[in-house]
């Protein structure tokens, strides 16, 4: 009995100094992910998503401190860490929608297009090659309150 008695203080020794060691890894990403997302120049294009991220990353800190190393704590940090990038994903769609109107305000005010018409309505012949390139196409939705989602066929079960 007396043999076991180092053995069971070494390994309760190693345990208290590896939940001592620090967060674990997943939360440590967790982390680095939020603080990356509100440092984002365009952070403030999605207020909303960061809020989300911020609360998941809350909710991970707090799984890790009552149940360290939990199967919960990871997936909690996960969840934070996934937010984080739906927020830098977002605001970067935000600001490629608004720099794709401003793109189509543009073409369609050019003064390219105005010379055109004043041609056109001088009395000389319009030469073919300078008539106005189609516009272009409106396949790229700019309301991001409505939700346009497609379905998407679901693929069969493993």
């Amino acid at each position: 009995m007396r043999a076991g008695a180092p053995l069971a203080m070494v390994l309760s020794l190693a345990g208290c100094a590896r939940g001592a060691a620090g967060p674990p890894a997943e939360l440590v990403t967790a982390r680095a992910a939020v603080v990356q997302a509100q440092e984002n120049p365009l952070s403030p294009l999605a207020v909303a998503e960061l809020r989300q991220a911020e609360q998941a990353l809350a909710i991970a800190e707090r799984e890790a401190r009552e149940h360290p190393r939990s199967a919960a704590a990871r997936d909690a940090a996960y969840v934070a860490r996934r937010r984080a990038q739906c927020s830098l994903l977002s605001s970067l769609v935000r600001a490629n929608q608004s720099a794709l109107a401003r793109a189509r305000q543009t073409w369609r005010t050019s003064k390219t297009a105005e010379e055109l018409r004043a041609r056109g309505t001088s009395g000389a012949p319009e030469p073919a090659a300078t008539a106005l390139p189609p516009e272009p196409p409106d396949d790229v939705d700019l309301d991001p309150d409505v939700d346009h989602t497609r379905a998407r066929p679901q693929q069969p079960a493993r």
